[in-house]
Parts: structure tokens; C-alpha cells; sequence
């Protein structure tokens, strides 16, 4: 065990354990679930003793009314409580409330495959029920002890739920009446202590797990086939006997030792396979119409989905793959549905008076409706939408107004007090952020699904921007924790680690409370029931006990990336460009955050004087002074921590020895969490001629929109080696040409992207005119290249030159700022010139967001003034 002797003597903590959602009590509207389970349990156990018992009965009572009310009571009741309630689930975890819980992991190909093997073993199941157990007392008692014990016996070899997950006859039908979501929100169903025994748990979150596997081949296969297997085991009844009395009539619910001629040959009506080829074995024949029935859905689904798939992308362009996929599962569970209860249950019910069986099929028809219209309107995006807004309703900041459960309102209210307050802005930016990565956290949502939740940045007033540095912050904090087990994991790894830290804690607390050591064996013990290895221990403990081992290599991670981007900025600065100039200040960004993290990190072992010579000693260009700054700060840290920072600085300074030239460091750059740093360095390395075809194609498929437009803008234009002036400009073309202009030079790159997404590039001949004097406008011009001239009109009437503006220069800005027509006619010089036009609306909303840019429009007005007079 890495638990170090003495223990300090420390209150453990656990701040830095990741985010998961606790497992709830049980609300006092949830009361029910526990009798109704132990109410379950004992009709399960009493099954095999009245079928030994009650031969006549016993057919007819289990599976005309116990199993025929199942699919009914799990779609009513919802995933979770069906799943805290059923007795095989319950049996499974016998080894648990033993203590004695299985050990041993779900293979790969099970977790791949699993669809098929339940699938597999209800198909059997279904088998047996038609040559045995449906109307033989002791086949039914023997059926529900031998899956009882196989359930058991898989709790006692295996983790967690393995049983529930990956073998249980039940466990894809319970998905495919309920999955995406419940009727009604339920709490989840995830276990005390997790030992993430399933990719994407379903009891942590259904849904995600949905959605995540929707593009599965074996689910696929399982939900199309389904709806037929269910309708080829009733019209066996038919094909067996030649008529459907003998299912209606349940004759086939009183038949004893069936099994004994289901084997061989039929010799009469009661012994046939089919009647009319009664030769043919029961089981044979039994099995061949299960097979049929279940292929030909297969088919015919597969089929509609081709044809369903073409209308619904017709009708909205927007429609994908997964999308139609969904209707076409939500499709096959309504009709298996259907199916089940236009058979299930009629031998008995249709024995009692005419309202009941009426009443029982319009309830069945109402739910399957009300499912069907709930299940066709969920998208993904509107579970990931829906994640982040419970994120942020979490954190909700009115204590005098109660959070609404309507998120549209909620997010109302909580804009509307935001603006009534100075901070307002930055409190709502926060509370985003906060939600956005405690939905990344736990696994939920994406990157990419967060990145199309347009609609919820705009019921808060998040500006692209403002998101942007958000996605690009918590980017640079998931790389910085990249070698952390505890964080960079599954939702359900998560989930793992952290029930075994609350358990760790608990036991170290009373370990310190009584002066004692460690039991190595209990922790051993502890480890061995929650599955957790002993690297993911040391990380959890380190963590507990104050996190030393963890700052370390936190520290060095910091360490390292401030003196990779002092390294290339000082390469960049000896070759100076417009674009070299722009990656530069992205890096110097980016070198700042870095070490605003570091005196973070190190504010504890630092007094103020010292973290302020941190700070500039870290951000100077001089290799001495840096070095010196870490030399000192050594002796100020613990001794851990201040080894890692030298030897993460000389790692650092001896791979600047491997990467000689500036095309090196570019590429190294590429890999940048930053995607604004991606993006500009793969436009400097094309301009050098030094990008191949590998590195567009995998940065084509970056997470971020601005790094794939540009390596597909290279790949279009065809050449990588230099930018080709005859084309478009990309954005970070325009970002570059706007920065270029002094006014925009001190924005952020989210900004600059922002404005850079709202102008489109013009060229102009010599003697085009751009705008004229007394004409409405509402677009600004950003000179790129060439000149122009101002021409206003004297009192004459004869146009006068004003002035000549060079590249760089902002014209026009009058016309948007007042709504007066155009003060001045603008041509291009015999020069001609090519510029950027940046929509109005835009330039108001970044002079208003910025004060940087107001300052520049009054230079440039003041600048004009002067040459005017």
C-alpha cells in the first residue's frame, strides 16, 4: 500500500477530487420503492414453489399476468426504479452484502459485443418458454432457480453490475422501453460504490449511455430485431396448432412434461412442430420461426430506415445520422410494444368482464403514445443543452427568488438580476464556466455538443467570445491534469475514484482520530471491493493528504510550457512578420496564463515580494534571468515541488537542443492547447512551405472550428507551401490583416475571431469607389493592401482631396457610429485596394465591449482633424 508511516498529522481533504454527482437519498416522494422491491422479491422466490405445487396455475399466473404486467410496470415506473427494484439485480448482489463482491472486469469483446449476448440468452429464453417451461410446473420452477444462481454466480466472479449490464435477458429490454429517458424525471440508479463495471453506465445516466451507443451495429441489429422475435414467439402458437384458440384459449399454459416429445418427431396434433408439417421437431420448428421472424424485422427496419432517412433529411437539412436512428429505434420500440400487449396477457384477461381487458388496452395504447411523442422530440443536442442548464441552475446566485424547474424561466430570471448588478457579467461568466466544466467533467456532453449550444449562450448573453475563452480555458486545464488518473477518466472511473476516496477518508479520519497506523490488509480489502489499482490509490491519497506528489507535477507541467513558449517567442521575434507577430502575442498570452497558474499553485510557500519577482523573472526574454528565478524559488518550496520545477525547466532547455529551427518549434506548436496557437502556427508553417499532407489531414478534424477552416482552407487552395493571395482569406487571415490595424491591435484573439467572422474580404480597381458622400452606410472598411483617397465635397460642389489612407487604416466609421449618410466619398489609388468589410452591427458591439478600440476611433478621428486643418 503507498500509504506513508507516520501519516501526517492533517485533517484529510478532498478539494481536489473530481466532480460527480453524489448518489441521493431517496426523496420521500421515492418511499415506495423500497416495499414494492422486497414486495417483488418475495412473489420472485415464491414462483418455483407454486409452480411445483399448483401445476394447473402455474403457466397461466406467471406468464399471463407476472410477466405479461412487466414491460407495462418498468415504462410507468421508469428505468431507475425498475432497476433498484428487480429481484435478479437484488440476487446479483448477494456476494456485495456478503462482502464478498466479484472482482473480475466485463472482457473488451463483452463490452463491445454485450447487445448480441443478451439478446442471445432472452432468445433462448423464449425458446424454452415454447418446448418447456410455458405450461410445465417444474420446468418453470427449475428456469427461475437456474437463472436466480446464474445471476448469483455472476455477482460472486464479477464487479459491479456485470450481470445486469451484460447478460440479463431483461437488461436490453429494459433500455429499449425507456431509453432515452423516463415518462418522468427519476433519480439515478448508480450503485454506493462504484466500480465503473460498464463503459457509459446506464444507472449513472441512461440517457448519455443512449446517445452514446446509439451508433452501435449491435444495438442497431438488437432494436430492429426485436419487434420481430416478439411476434414470431406468439404466432408459433399458430403455426403449431393451426388455429389461434390454442394461444387465446391458454391450453398452451397446462401442458406437463412437454419438453419429453418437443425433441422428436410429432406424431399428433399436440406433439407437431408445424401443423402443417408435423414431423418436424417442436424444437426445431420453434426455434426456425423465432430466427425468421426476428431476421425479416431486422430487414424490414433496416429498410425503412433508408427510406425514412431520405424524407426526414428532405424535410430538415439539419437532420444526421444518430437523429435518424433515433426515430427509428423509437419506431421499433413502439411497435414492439404494441405487439407484446396485442397477445400478452390475453388468456387470462379476456376471461374476466369486458371493461377490464377495454380499460388494460387503452392504458397500453395511451402510454405507448405518450412515449412515442416524448421519445420523437429528444435530440442529442437537446440532452447536452439540457446537462449544462441543470449545471448552471445549480449554481444558482438569488437566494430570495427558489430556482424554477423550468430551465427557459430560470435562465430568464438569472439574466434579468445579473444585469442589475455591476458584477453581473463576470458572475455569469463565471457560473458558465463552472457548468460547462463540471459537464465535461462528468462526461455527459462533449466538447463539440457544448461548442452547438448556440441557443443557451443567447438566452444568457454569453458573446462567442466570451465562450471562446471559457472552452479555451478549460481546455488548458484538462492537458494540465492529461497525467492525472483521477481526473482524466470515464464518468464512471470518476465515479469510481471518488466513492473510494469518501470511503479512504472515512477510514484515515479514524485512523488519525486514534493515533494509530494503517491496516494495510483493510486498505488492500477496500481496494480489492471498489476495483481501484494501486497507482489510482496513490493519486486519491496524495490528494486526501494535501496533494504534494500532485502540485508537483503540476508544477513542472507549468514549468515546461512557459519555457517552451519563452523559446519560440524569442525565434519569432529574430524573423518578424505579421503573422510571426501574432503568434508571438498569442504565446506571450498563453506564457502569462501559465504562470498566473503556477503562483496560484505556489501562493501558499510565497509571500508577495517573491511571487511578484516570479512573475517578471518568468516573463522576461532573457534565459539567464529565468533561470535564476527558478534557482531561488527552489529554496522556497517544498523539496519535492522545487526538484520538479529544475528538472522540468532543464528537460526543457535541453529539448530546445532537438528542435533547432523555428520550423521545429512551429510544429511542436501545432499540439498546442491553445487552438488560437494551433491555428496561426499551422498558417506560419505554411507560409514556410512546411506542411504535408498528414498534418492537414489530422488537423482537419480538430475540435476547434478556427484550426479545421484553416487546414481545410490549404487543403482547397491545393498548395501548402505559401498563401495564395488569389483566394479567399481564411479567418486567421483576417484576424492577422485586422490586427495589423492599429485600432484592433490590443484585441484578444476571441474578438479578433469574432469580427473576423463578420467582415468578408473586396477588392477594388484603380478608381473604384467604396463609398460615396451623402449615401446611407453601415459597414466599416479595414484597408489590407494598396490606398485610397477621401474626397469631400466643398461648398461648390467640387469634390476636394481630404487625405490619403494607407494599409491598416479604418474608414467609414462615422457613417456607423451616427446614423448621418456618408461624410466623404472613398476611392481606390491606382494602386487599387483590397479590404475587409466589417457589418456595422458588429463594429458597435465591439467599440461598446471594448474600451481599447473607442480610445483608437478618437486617435484616428483627432489624427484626421489635424490633417484637416
Amino acid at each position: 500500500m503507498a500509504v506513508a508511516s507516520p501519516l501526517p498529522t492533517v485533517t484529510p481533504k478532498r478539494a481536489g477530487l473530481p466532480v460527480v454527482k453524489q448518489v441521493p437519498p431517496e426523496s420521500d416522494d421515492e418511499w415506495w420503492i423500497k416495499p414494492i422491491k422486497w414486495v417483488a422479491l418475495a412473489v420472485f422466490v415464491t414462483v418455483p414453489v407454486f409452480a411445483m405445487l399448483v401445476q394447473s396455475f402455474a403457466g397461466r399466473v406467471v406468464w399471463t399476468m407476472v410477466v405479461a404486467a412487466l414491460p407495462l410496470f418498468i415504462v410507468l415506473a421508469g428505468y431507475h426504479r425498475w432497476r433498484k427494484i428487480c429481484p435478479l439485480a437484488f440476487f446479483s448482489q448477494i456476494p456485495v452484502l456478503l462482502r464478498r463482491p466479484g472482482t473480475s472486469k466485463a472482457s473488451e469483446w463483452l463490452e463491445r459485443k454485450y447487445y448480441y449476448v443478451t439478446f442471445g440468452v432472452f432468445f433462448v429464453s423464449l425458446w424454452l418458454r415454447l418446448i418447456a417451461t410455458n405450461g410445465d410446473g417444474r420446468a418453470i420452477a427449475t428456469f427461475f432457480v437456474l437463472i436466480s444462481f446464474a445471476a448469483l454466480v455472476f455477482g460472486a466472479f464479477y464487479t459491479g453490475k456485470t450481470w445486469c449490464n451484460y447478460i440479463c435477458p431483461l437488461s436490453f429490454i429494459e433500455k429499449i422501453y425507456t431509453e432515452p429517458h423516463d415518462l418522468r424525471e427519476t433519480e439515478n440508479s448508480q450503485c454506493s460504490k462504484c466500480t465503473a463495471c460498464k463503459k457509459f453506465c446506464p444507472d449513472i445516466n441512461e440517457e448519455n449511455g443512449y446517445w452514446k451507443e446509439i451508433g452501435s451495429r449491435a444495438k442497431r441489429f438488437v432494436y430492429f430485431a426485436f419487434p420481430g422475435l416478439v411476434f414470431g414467439f406468439y404466432f408459433y402458437y399458430y403455426l403449431q396448432s393451426g388455429t389461434w384458440a390454442y394461444y387465446f384459449g391458454g391450453k398452451w399454459t397446462d401442458e406437463p412434461m412437454v419438453m419429453h416429445t418437443a425433441l422428436f418427431p410429432g406424431v399428433s396434433a399436440s406433439t407437431a412442430g408445424f401443423f402443417f408439417l408435423p414431423v418436424l421437431p417442436r424444437a426445431v420448428a420453434s426455434i426456425v420461426t423465432l430466427g425468421i421472424c426476428a431476421l425479416t424485422s431486422f430487414a424490414l427496419f433496416s429498410l425503412l430506415e433508408h427510406f425514412i432517412g431520405t424524407w426526414l433529411r428532405r424535410r430538415d437539412a439539419e437532420m444526421d445520422e444518430h437523429r435518424v436512428r433515433h426515430v427509428m429505434f423509437t419506431l421499433a420500440a413502439f411497435t414492439a410494444f404494441l405487439t407484446f400487449y396485442t397477445f400478452a396477457g390475453a388468456p387470462t384477461l379476456w376471461r374476466l368482464p369486458w371493461v377490464f381487458p377495454h380499460l388494460f388496452l387503452i392504458v397500453v395504447v395511451l402510454t405507448a403514445t405518450l412515449f412515442l411523442v416524448r421519445r420523437l422530440r429528444r435530440t442529442q443536442k437537446s440532452f447536452a443543452e439540457e446537462t449544462l442548464a441543470r449545471n448552471i441552475i445549480k449554481r444558482w446566485a438569488w437566494t430570495d427568488i427558489q430556482p424554477p424547474k423550468d430551465l427557459r424561466e430560470a435562465f430568464l430570471i438569472h439574466t434579468i438580476r445579473s444585469r442589475e448588478s455591476a458584477r453581473g457579467e463576470a458572475q455569469v461568466l463565471e457560473v458558465y464556466k463552472d457548468a460547462v466544466r463540471e459537464t465535461l467533467v462528468n462526461g455527459f456532453v462533449t466538447r463539440e455538443e457544448v461548442q452547438m449550444l448556440e441557443s443557451l449562450r443567447q438566452q444568457l448573453h454569453i458573446k462567442k467570445a466570451d465562450h471562446e475563452k471559457t472552452m479555451s480555458a478549460l481546455a488548458d486545464e484538462e492537458r494540465a491534469l492529461i497525467s492525472d488518473p483521477t481526473k482524466q477518466v470515464s464518468v464512471e472511473k470518476r465515479l469510481q475514484l471518488e466513492t473510494y476516496g469518501r470511503a479512504l477518508e472515512r477510514y484515515l479520519e479514524r485512523v488519525l482520530e486514534a493515533e494509530g497506523d494503517p491496516d494495510d490488509s483493510f486498505v488492500m480489502q477496500l481496494r480489492t471491493e471498489y476495483r481501484v489499482s494501486k497507482a489510482e490509490h496513490a493519486a486519491v491519497l496524495d490528494d486526501l493528504l494535501g496533494g504534494e506528489q500532485g502540485l508537483a507535477a503540476r508544477v513542472g507541467q507549468e514549468i515546461g510550457g512557459i519555457e517552451r513558449a519563452a523559446q519560440t517567442i524569442q525565434a519569432l521575434e529574430s524573423s518578424p512578420s505579421p503573422v510571426h507577430d501574432f503568434l508571438a502575442e498569442l504565446l506571450r498570452r498563453r506564457r502569462t496564463l501559465l504562470i498566473d497558474r503556477l503562483v496560484r499553485g505556489l501562493n501558499f510557500a510565497l509571500e508577495d515580494e517573491t511571487q511578484h519577482d516570479l512573475r517578471r523573472g518568468l516573463s522576461s526574454d532573457s534565459d539567464a534571468e529565468r533561470e535564476s528565478v527558478i534557482e531561488r524559488l527552489r529554496s522556497q518550496v517544498a523539496p519535492a515541488v522545487g526538484e520538479r520545477l529544475l528538472a522540468a525547466y532543464q528537460e526543457t532547455v535541453s529539448l530546445k537542443s532537438t528542435l533547432p529551427t523555428l520550423t521545429d518549434m512551429l510544429s511542436a506548436r501545432i499540439k498546442s492547447v491553445d487552438p488560437y496557437v494551433r491555428a496561426v502556427a499551422l498558417y506560419a508553417l505554411s507560409r514556410r512551405g512546411k506542411v504535408d499532407d498528414e498534418m492537414l489531414s489530422q488537423l482537419a478534424g480538430d475540435e476547434h472550428p478556427l484550426v479545421r477552416e484553416t487546414a481545410l482552407s490549404l487543403i482547397v487552395r491545393g498548395v501548402a507551401s505559401v498563401a495564395d493571395t488569389g483566394s479567399p482569406l481564411c479567418t486567421v487571415e483576417k484576424m492577422i490583416a485586422l490586427r495589423a490595424a492599429p485600432i484592433f491591435a490590443g484585441l484578444d484573439p476571441e474578438e479578433l475571431s469574432e469580427l473576423a467572422d463578420a467582415s468578408r474580404e473586396a477588392s477594388y480597381a484603380p478608381g473604384d469607389t467604396l463609398c460615396v458622400e451623402g449615401e446611407a452606410g453601415n459597414e466599416v472598411f479595414i484597408l489590407l493592401s494598396g490606398t485610397v483617397d477621401v474626397f469631400r465635397l466643398d461648398d461648390e460642389g467640387v469634390n476636394t482631396l481630404v487625405y490619403t489612407e494607407k494599409a491598416g487604416g479604418l474608414i467609414g466609421e462615422m457613417a456607423v457610429l451616427d446614423p448621418a449618410p456618408r461624410s466623404a466619398t472613398v476611392v481606390a489609388t491606382e494602386a487599387g485596394a483590397r479590404v475587409l468589410r466589417l457589418d456595422g452591427g458588429a463594429f458597435r458591439d465591439a467599440l461598446g465591449d471594448n474600451p481599447s478600440i473607442a480610445s483608437g476611433v478618437i486617435r484616428t478621428l483627432a489624427q484626421r482633424l489635424r490633417n484637416v486643418m
